[in-house]
């Protein structure tokens, strides 16, 4: 049975990821930062879906905390890591409080990092990680409100690329999915259904569904890539295509 480890999976998107794995058949890891019983509840969700798993709870914002959670799994052999764990913050560069943006790093970047340098030996031929963006992240355009986030994710774009050459030797492939504005999100617009192309704020259940793909056998030949799930977001709005 193949094997998952989704970080941040017991509530929200990465509780959607874990069950899409599951409805495919695969065994998952649930992760939480300190909130057990919502990973049991994500747990039985997997295996009302038909899959099997357990649950991991650890704080990954430092190197011990990665090892911590690593240490709970069983075995060696991983298929797939998905990085979901993440903390967004708006507020401009020059008036940031030093102490968020050293959280924002820690949490999105360094754990990501981390949670991929100790996931590679577990990994076997074949198997995949993908790690979580935001819709737009390759543009590398400059931002007032979320910049100090925007500069983690963007770090995380140049990881995954640079994982994927490194790893292409093994079988084992990187990619990224990034979310535009999804139903739960907490700062969407009330005229979000005006600005995405599509006509509507999209779900953790499509976010989802371009993990499971990115994961299968069906992307075998896509690596390094980034995949914005967002409706169209960037493309303008309806009344200008």
């Amino acid at each position: 049975m193949r094997r998952a480890l989704v970080t941040g999976s017991a509530v929200r998107v990465g509780r959607a990821i874990a069950v899409a794995l599951a409805e495919d058949g695969w065994f998952v890891y649930v992760h939480a930062r300190r909130d057990a019983e919502a990973a049991r509840e994500t747990l039985e969700l997997v295996r009302a879906a038909g899959g099997q798993g357990d649950v991991v709870v650890g704080d990954i914002v430092s190197r011990e905390g990665c090892e911590a959670v690593f240490s709970q799994i069983e075995g060696e052999a991983l298929d797939l890591l998905v990085n979901n764990v993440g903390v967004y913050s708006t507020g401009p560069l020059s008036t940031l409080d030093p102490s968020e943006w050293d959280r924002l790093l820690r949490t999105n970047l360094d754990g990501t990092f981390h949670c991929c340098q100790l996931a590679i030996p577990r990994l076997r031929s074949g198997g995949s990680i993908v790690n979580l963006g935001y819709v737009g992240v390759q543009s590398l355009a400059g931002t007032v409100k979320t910049a100090a986030y925007s500069v983690t994710k963007a770090g995380i774009l140049v990881l995954t690329r640079s994982l994927a050459l490194e790893l292409a030797p093994r079988g084992i492939r990187v990619n990224m999915v990034s979310p535009g504005q999804l139903d739960n999100s907490v700062d969407l617009p009330e005229d979000h259904a005006c600005r995405i192309p599509l006509g509507r704020a999209g779900t953790p259940q499509d976010v989802a569904q371009a993990v499971l793909w990115l994961s299968s056998d069906k992307a075998s030949y896509v690596t390094g890539q980034n995949l914005d799930v967002a409706g169209g977001l960037m493309l303008g709005l309806r009344g200008d295509r």
